[in-house]
């Protein structure tokens, strides 16, 4: 049971096993935001069947129109909010679209970086200027024909910066060689780009560090793309599944995957006892035993959206962990490093080391209460409602942002008290 007041929720202690359970996830957040990129860059007229109804996929549908009205004297506005792969896309599609733009966010936005980006854009012609802070939105953006042959870019911060370049190759008409970081993270949604190009008839691969484009070369594109459902979505029930004693959960509409690497959690939570059966319905997830390893170790590099539900997963089993190569959850919604460390931080010895986060449990009992702040980011607010399986009474800040990727999580949740 939950309890919402005002801006805090209250969810109450899940006492009893979780059996014959059955949730709905939306569809991929990822996989909609790239096909509408591609839908509007490339000119193909296909249709999108089961778009995800995450908040992120509503705003970039709302102002993609927006883009086919361009201005010779007043600039045009468009607000992304706190979504970074809006941001960054629409950053680079107005870049070559004729108009001049005004591409703003809300202050959390304004703290998410855009330099290496914008660096590249401007490197092949384009007309980009700060209008805050150098490296950082808003931007005022002047549309013209870029010249994209070869192009170098710093990818570590974010491997979207590729997937915005790549994503409007198709409208620039040139063959053009991208070379991107060799320690980019998140290598897994590159990917996913250059397979939803593949599919929609466009010549793209990748070689390592490296994405090759071939204009003229096309092959027929569908007429319409089914959006897998979202498995970064889906992996919360997972975790909330290792949590529990007993679980059977079942999961409508989701599937194995070759696009989202976040599917990897059906493997890691093996470790605990949690053993993933595949329908043409959806997936089941059942545990019937507890069991744990003495030290969860995990390289999340490819899967930043699963290292809150991890953490708080460990911290909730009193479990040492290691979550590796998690540098670039600095420059996500909020700086999840610093609200990981903070938040969980109340009921375990939660630590920052290299490009690490290192879990200590706390000696003793769980505190009978305890407050999370979600930071507004709706991966964390989901994650710490886990806790309600270990705590008897969580209150959450701020639960509402969950509709950025997962807009019925609650009601969802409320199936588990």
């Amino acid at each position: 049971m939950y309890f919402l007041y005002s801006m805090q929720m209250k969810l109450l202690h899940i006492s009893r096993p979780l059996r014959r359970l059955e949730v709905f996830v939306p569809g991929s957040k990822s996989i909609s935001n790239r096909l509408l990129m591609l839908q509007k860059t490339s000119g193909i007229p296909f249709e999108i069947c089961n778009l995800s109804e995450s908040d992120d996929t509503k705003l970039l549908s709302r102002l993609l129109p927006l883009t086919d009205n361009p201005s010779y004297g007043d600039p045009v506005c468009l607000c992304c909010e706190n979504c970074g792969t809006a941001y960054r896309f629409l950053c680079a599609c107005l870049a070559c679209r004729q108009g001049i733009w005004i591409l703003e966010g809300d202050e959390y936005m304004y703290k998410r970086p855009v330099k290496a980006l914008v660096d590249t854009l401007m490197g092949a012609g384009a007309d980009i200027v700060y209008l805050r802070q150098t490296g950082f939105p808003p931007l005022q953006i002047k549309g013209k024909q870029l010249y994209m042959d070869r192009l170098k870019i710093n990818s570590r911060q974010s491997s979207q910066y590729v997937s915005a370049l790549s994503l409007i190759l198709p409208s620039l008409q040139q063959d053009c060689r991208i070379e991107f970081s060799t320690n980019t993270a998140s290598l897994s949604y590159i990917d996913m780009t250059i397979d939803l190009m593949q599919q929609a008839g466009f010549s793209i691969f990748r070689k390592e560090n490296v994405l090759v484009y071939q204009n003229k070369v096309r092959t027929d594109a569908p007429s319409s793309f089914l959006v897998e459902y979202d498995w970064s979505a889906a992996a919360v029930w997972f975790v909330l599944a290792a949590v529990a004693s007993h679980a059977d959960i079942f999961i409508h509409g989701l599937q194995k995957s070759r696009l989202q690497s976040d599917a990897v959690i059906v493997q890691w939570m093996q470790t605990f006892g949690v053993q993933t059966l595949y329908t043409e319905q959806g997936v089941r997830i059942v545990k019937t035993e507890h069991r744990q390893p003495s030290c969860f170790i995990v390289d999340c590099k490819d899967n930043p959206d699963l290292v809150p539900y991890l953490a708080t997963l460990c911290v909730g089993l009193k479990l040492e962990a290691r979550l590796k190569n998690i540098g670039n959850l600095l420059f996500k919604e909020t700086n999840r490093i610093e609200v990981l460390t903070t938040e969980l931080g109340k009921i375990a010895l939660v630590s920052y080391i290299g490009k690490d986060i290192v879990i200590e449990p706390f000696a003793g009992e769980f505190p009978d209460t305890i407050c999370f702040s979600s930071h507004n980011d709706h991966r964390m607010a989901m994650a710490f409602s886990v806790l309600a399986y270990c705590i008897e009474n969580v209150y959450i800040h701020n639960p509402d942002c969950t509709a950025k990727s997962y807009p019925n999580y609650w009601e969802n949740f409320l199936l588990f008290s």
